[in-house]
């Protein structure tokens, strides 16, 4: 019976407490919902976009692996199949989460044989209630040439990235800007310059749960190597749940942002564009 009556008095209590204070327990909801305040998953679909790399970062303990492929230009008809004939610059690289905001990887591209390593570092990263409005990220890379027999000391193969990356998604648009410093130790015409000034502009729009498009613009500003133009490129983006592949027609051939300034000269609007397409694919270590 005592038990009983303890029990009743526990349970008026308890309903008493949510006539009378309302208020109290829609604060200690209000804590439970900030409790589950964590950041977007997916800002973007994949650490890089279609030469650029995103906010996005690889999860900790995740080992990310991604192969990047740009054709000839399209231009070159079906004589050239239309690009396909001229080769591809292909990149080949893995990425590992140290932890949910810092990875670090390795890569090689085929054009001028280049090595390079990475970093990238969340310094903020939007949560899904606004607390943290944007993602904030800074990458920095480091390549070298490893072309035999051209009579280079190790310094001079030597090139270098900043990059720092602002996001934010609104619903289904992702937005991105990446203001970046790129530094050569040596160039080959002494009119350019060892350093270039560049600002990545992307965005993305998610179609569905698994398909996006995505656009990407790198402007150059300042001085910057002779004859070249500032790279453009459009992305059919599609995640398979394994897999992300990246479907593509851009201007640049080239793979790594320093690389994409010095050295794009095809202008998209004139036509000068090529075929390209990159797979992301993710493993839990």
């Amino acid at each position: 019976m005592k038990k009983s009556v303890r029990s009743a008095g526990l349970i008026v209590a308890i309903l008493s407490m949510l006539i009378l204070f309302p208020e109290g327990v829609q604060a200690q909801l209000e804590r439970e919902r900030a409790v589950e305040d964590r950041p977007i998953e997916f800002i973007f679909q994949a650490p890089t976009n279609i030469g650029l790399s995103t906010v996005q970062n690889v999860a900790k303990k995740n080992l990310n692996t991604s192969v990047l492929h740009t054709f000839g230009l399209v231009s070159g008809g079906i004589d050239r199949f239309y690009g396909l004939d001229d080769g591809a610059n292909t990149r080949i690289a893995l990425d590992y989460g140290i932890s949910d905001r810092f990875s670090a990887g390795i890569g090689r591209m085929t054009f001028q044989k280049v090595v390079d390593i990475r970093t990238k570092f969340n310094i903020l990263r939007q949560t899904r209630t606004g607390s943290t409005p944007v993602n904030l990220a800074v990458k920095g890379s480091a390549g070298i040439s490893t072309i035999p027999g051209v009579g280079l000391d190790f310094s001079d193969r030597l090139s270098y990235l900043v990059s720092l990356m602002a996001a934010r998604k609104f619903n289904g648009l992702s937005v991105q800007l990446s203001p970046m410093i790129g530094y050569f130790n040596n160039v080959v015409l002494d009119e350019n310059p060892n350093r270039l000034f560049g600002m990545g502009i992307m965005a993305s729009y998610d179609i569905s749960d698994r398909y996006a498009l995505s656009a990407e613009y790198l402007p150059v500003f300042g001085d910057r190597f002779r004859d070249t133009a500032d790279a453009l490129g459009v992305a059919l983006n599609i995640d398979t749940g394994g897999h992300v592949f990246q479907i593509f027609l851009t201007s640049s051939q080239w793979h790594n942002e320093q690389f994409i300034m010095a050295n794009n000269r095809d202008r998209f609007w004139e036509g000068d564009f090529r075929f390209g397409f990159n797979i992301h694919r993710t493993f839990g270590l």
